[in-house]
């Protein structure tokens, strides 16, 4: 699985005219943390963090990483993949609007972000983009990076993620499923033919209830998850949770491991491949906080163990 891992450097300055044939399938299931781009060492962001995550929440095998103008994946990020076993989930937008980048003003940067990458590796566009663009702008321009980038390096799971936790009541980047315009959920579907995966990002907070559950709960259970699991199960492709929170920002923290548990069950049951818990600031698992909260995600890091 993911500990035999080769890293790919070459630059292929091709332009693909049509979908590639996507590499093997994902893991059956991997388990990471997720961070930002400011994190700090210690949560995430750099190898060194990444590492010190796994003393706490166990063996975790998927790193994400972010940058926001055409970055190369940093060194890095590729040495914690081929020495450590934690593989890169590569999150990057470019310097070109969705538009310019659906007509090919933005290959050469694409080309080389995904020649980059080592095999074995996941890419994302511009993820969560209902913050950016439209539906219709979003498909377009995904199309084009996927067959750029997996013509420049067919060993990458390219994987479109959505922010699947904003599409709620009252939320001002979406519109109700089937009411009309380019924010329906239909409009953001990259066609199967053009994602490895796809990603839904959930998170649950305390202090929007009354648009979610009041209680943390199984991801089954979100109305949220729901929807767009209803738009993407039937595409034929695995689904992944890239980015995952519980906080109770309210008040004392319950534990959240009855939740993670319960979200195990149904995460592995519907077809998802990959978690990723969201390591930083009040979402963040802590054993002196919530002990059964950080043994629950170990149990689910484990259940990952090849």
């Amino acid at each position: 699985m993911r500990r035999s891992l080769v890293v790919v450097f070459a630059v292929v300055l091709v332009v693909a005219v049509g979908p590639a044939p996507a590499r093997a399938g994902l893991p059956t299931l991997a388990v990471g943390a997720t961070t930002s781009v400011s994190d700090t060492v210690g949560s995430g962001n750099t190898c060194a963090g990444f590492l010190d995550e796994r003393t706490h929440l166990g063996d975790l095998g998927i790193r994400r990483v972010f940058a926001s103008a055409g970055q190369l994946p940093p060194a890095d990020a590729l040495t914690c993949q081929s020495t450590y076993g934690a593989t890169l989930w590569y999150s990057f937008k470019t310097t070109c609007t969705p538009a310019a980048v659906a007509a090919g003003g933005c290959d050469t940067e694409i080309q080389n972000i995904a020649a980059a990458m080592p095999a074995g590796s996941y890419l994302t566009y511009n993820h969560e983009p209902e913050n950016d663009m439209t539906g219709v702008q979003f498909v377009a321009a995904f199309e084009h990076v996927y067959a750029v980038a997996k013509t420049a390096n067919p060993a990458v799971d390219v994987v479109p993620i959505y922010m699947s936790y904003q599409w709620r009541s009252g939320s001002t980047h979406v519109t109700n499923n089937g009411t009309g315009g380019d924010n329906e959920v239909r409009d953001w579907l990259v066609p199967a033919a053009y994602a490895d995966a796809y990603g839904l990002d959930l998170y649950w907070q305390a202090s929007t209830r009354g648009s979610e559950p009041d209680d943390p709960v199984s991801v089954g259970s979100d109305p949220r998850m729901i929807r767009w699991y209803n738009a993407v199960s039937g595409l034929g492709k695995p689904l992944t949770l890239p980015e995952w929170g519980i906080d109770d920002d309210q008040g004392t923290r319950a534990s959240r491991g009855p939740a993670i548990r319960a979200s195990r069950t149904w995460l592995t049951g519907h077809n998802f491949h990959i978690v990723c818990y969201w390591q930083l600031d009040n979402w963040y698992l802590d054993a002196a906080t919530d002990p059964d909260g950080v043994a629950a995600y170990q149990e689910l890091v484990a259940a990952a163990a090849p």
